[in-house]
């Protein structure tokens, strides 16, 4: 099993062999069509790889079911290129969120639409369920599994019933994943992530995470499970919300008004470490995300003004609302699986950090 942000490869690639090379020229053809269709003449011409490599590449790629072609383009003087894209049916990726109390199983398609999702209790028959979701959701041998992504809120899920191979990933960077995929100029934007715990990650072109920020001095007092006193953790997540005020599920805290009081509390220690998490990160934004970020507008004006009276006159932060919600985490994990199993996006960075260098 991998840990998100660890290379899967054991060794280093030697870009200078034939067939090496034609193996990064496949993955940097997935890569721009993974933004959308184009024809050969297109790849040609955006990769800087001649017309009959780019044409062997398809024809390979058409081979393995992984492309596919379309329509003629018309869009273009002279004769018409027939437009490929990604074959979305060709392949699945799985994604498994594990919570305290639930489990969450979804699997997505070779862009990262999630077709199936299975949400059940964790319990003592939580492996034979995610068995049986497994089963019903890889749709028999004839689609290619590329592996998995699994959220963990702790280390003692095994793993080896998944299908494989399998990353493990922190839920504030899946979460971070989904909104990065939906959005443009994310650049230096911190990821609060809000649910049963925090967790947190800042996007520096890759994705850091920054499991420290839920433990931050938020309050006075209060006794966190790490030892601190008056942490994040211990002053606002959903899991001491939900011993505060009764309420059955993170969930319950957002669609029951009768939390607002609550919930509108929580906010200020929220406002207390993202202003000193924002000052030591040089943070350009800040986003929620999570099950909790489904709040009102009225709740992120609270937030962003409590924020705006602890920053410098200087610093101007803007508070966002994620666009995932509480899907953030499964779309984020599927993605990150697609990144490392199918289109290898690490290794195309990898290439490109070399290049840059020399």
């Amino acid at each position: 099993m991998e840990k998100y942000g660890l290379s899967v490869y054991n060794h280093d690639m030697d870009f200078s062999r034939p067939d090496n090379a034609r193996i990064i020229n496949k993955l940097k053809v997935l890569s721009e069509l993974r933004k959308g269709e184009c024809s050969r003449a297109e790849l040609s011409r955006k990769l800087g790889i001649n017309k009959v490599s780019i044409g062997d590449i398809i024809q390979a790629l058409v081979s393995e079911g992984v492309v596919t072609e379309g329509k003629k383009d018309t869009s273009s003087p002279g004769r018409p290129g027939t437009l490929v894209s990604i074959n979305r049916t060709g392949g699945r990726v799985f994604a498994f969120d594990i919570r305290p109390r639930s489990v969450s199983v979804s699997v997505s398609d070779t862009i990262g639409s999630i077709l199936r999702f299975e949400r059940f209790p964790r319990n003592a028959d939580v492996m034979e369920n995610i068995k049986h979701a497994i089963g019903k959701m890889s749709a028999g041998n004839d689609i290619k599994i590329y592996g998995s992504a699994v959220v963990a809120s702790d280390d003692d899920i095994d793993t080896s019933s998944f299908p494989q191979p399998v990353i493990t990933i922190p839920r504030a960077i899946a979460e971070a994943e989904a909104e990065i995929d939906k959005s443009d100029n994310l650049d230096g934007f911190l990821f609060l992530s809000w649910s049963d715990t925090f967790d947190a990650a800042i996007n520096r072109g890759d994705l850091i995470h920054l499991p420290t920020l839920a433990h931050m001095k938020a309050q006075k007092d209060g006794i966190c499970s790490c030892g601190g006193k008056g942490c994040l953790e211990i002053a606002a997540s959903g899991k001491t919300l939900m011993e505060r005020t009764g309420a059955m599920s993170v969930r319950d805290l957002v669609r029951n008004s009768s939390y607002a009081a609550s919930i509108k509390e929580a906010l200020r220690p929220i406002a207390v470490a993202l202003s000193e998490a924002v000052q030591a990160t040089a943070a350009s934004g800040v986003m929620i995300t999570g099950d909790l970020s489904v709040l009102p507008d009225s709740a992120y004006a609270y937030l962003q003004n409590l924020l705006s009276s602890l920053l410098p006159p200087t610093r101007e932060i803007i508070v966002y609302r994620a666009l995932s919600g509480e899907k953030g985490t499964r779309e984020g994990a599927a993605i990150a699986a697609l990144d490392l199993f199918f289109y290898k996006t690490m290794l195309l960075r990898k290439l490109d950090s070399i290049q840059n260098y020399d």
